[in-house]
């Protein structure tokens, strides 16, 4: 019962993390663009490399979501078996086989999810928010700091042609 605090604290840090990175990004272009151009402007090539960028990043970004959405409904059910668990065992006698059979399912449910929580659902979750992170940092070092005329965004944009993620 001791590590559920972390279980419930995790998560959301993640999420804000997430978020602010995403932000970061958001705020990184508008500050960009309402600054003086900082070096030469954007090759149609550079901004359609960063228009690919983009593209990974917002499917990292909803892949994130899906799994933090997992994580999230996860957790719930095993807040829910908590519960449950405690009703049972308040109700229960010692001598109610069937009872106490019931109580030793619900705990047995109850390690099976907490386990698929630890080990499986909750790493993947914690790689795919580094690998956003890092998305993310290079979009803004190789697509934020440099103008874009419209002529070559539209040039860029006609024939766009993103590699296989």
């Amino acid at each position: 019962m001791r590590h559920r605090p972390a279980i419930r604290s995790l998560a959301p840090s993640a999420v804000l993390a997430a978020v602010i990175l995403a932000g970061g990004a958001a705020w990184s272009l508008a500050q960009a663009q309402s600054q003086a151009p900082a070096g030469p402007a954007m090759t149609p090539e550079e901004i359609a490399d960063c228009l690919c960028q983009k593209q990974v990043l917002d499917q990292q970004q909803s892949q994130v979501d899906v799994q933090g959405g997992l994580l999230q409904e996860r957790q719930q059910e095993l807040n829910n078996l908590d519960a449950q668990i405690k009703a049972q065992a308040a109700r229960t006698p010692s001598t109610d086989t069937v009872g106490q059979q019931v109580l030793q399912d619900l705990i047995a449910q109850q390690i099976a999810l907490r386990n698929l929580i630890q080990l499986q659902i909750r790493p993947v979750y914690t790689q795919q928010i580094g690998q956003l992170r890092q998305t993310i940092e290079t979009y803004n070092a190789q697509c934020t700091a440099r103008p874009r005329y419209v002529i070559d965004l539209e040039k860029a944009q006609e024939n766009l042609v993103c590699p296989q993620q």
